[in-house]
């Protein structure tokens, strides 16, 4: 757990949310996850739907958020669809202009497998940078970033960026109880 993420542990992260969320009501604002590999397995030609099957009218009413986590060229970002306000906020641990450029395609594809679950064209809605985000100072901890950034979008109180600091430093310590979780928790 100290070098690079990959799509099983960045949509074990998701998960967890999850079913901490189906276990504790409340405990999150309502969101959806979307699997990492439904962008992945688009580059091969895939079937992806199914990475998207819980995605239908009632889910996207019921819920605040949506979270896309992208991996490309080897670097994970965070597309988060804010299903009430109609934008969509992207987070970026090691900012450049390159990183964005993917985000038109990655709505496009998730707009044409899920078209009938939302009531407007999310390929429409305003694209926003998140600025003073935590972001990395070193070439692979971009997953566990991305995972920080779900847990922290979901929260009830909005996060203040700026006033989250100590993320580099405490790397270790997020890498250390994500590796626990996985080795006590059992996933269906």
């Amino acid at each position: 757990m100290s070098e690079y993420l990959d799509n099983n542990h960045v949509d074990t992260f998701g998960i967890f949310l999850v079913e901490k969320n189906q276990m504790c009501p409340g405990l999150y604002l309502p969101f959806l996850f979307v699997s990492s590999f439904h962008w992945g397995y688009k580059k091969f030609n895939a079937d992806t739907k199914k990475f998207v099957s819980h995605i239908n009218k009632e889910s996207v009413n019921a819920a605040n958020l949506i979270l896309v986590p992208i991996i490309e060229s080897s670097h994970w970002t965070l597309l988060v669809g804010n299903l009430k306000n109609k934008v969509w906020d992207f987070y970026d641990s090691l900012p450049k202009k390159t990183h964005r450029a993917i985000l038109p395609e990655v709505i496009s594809h998730l707009y044409e497998d899920t078209t009938t679950s939302f009531a407007t064209d999310i390929r429409r809605w305003r694209i926003r940078k998140i600025k003073q985000v935590p972001t990395q100072k070193n070439s692979v901890d971009c997953g566990m970033y991305v995972c920080k950034y779900m847990e922290a979008v979901i929260q009830p109180e909005a996060v203040v960026w700026a006033d989250v600091k100590d993320w580099e430093d405490n790397m270790a310590k997020f890498r250390a109880e994500f590796a626990y979780a996985i080795l006590s928790t059992t996933i269906k």
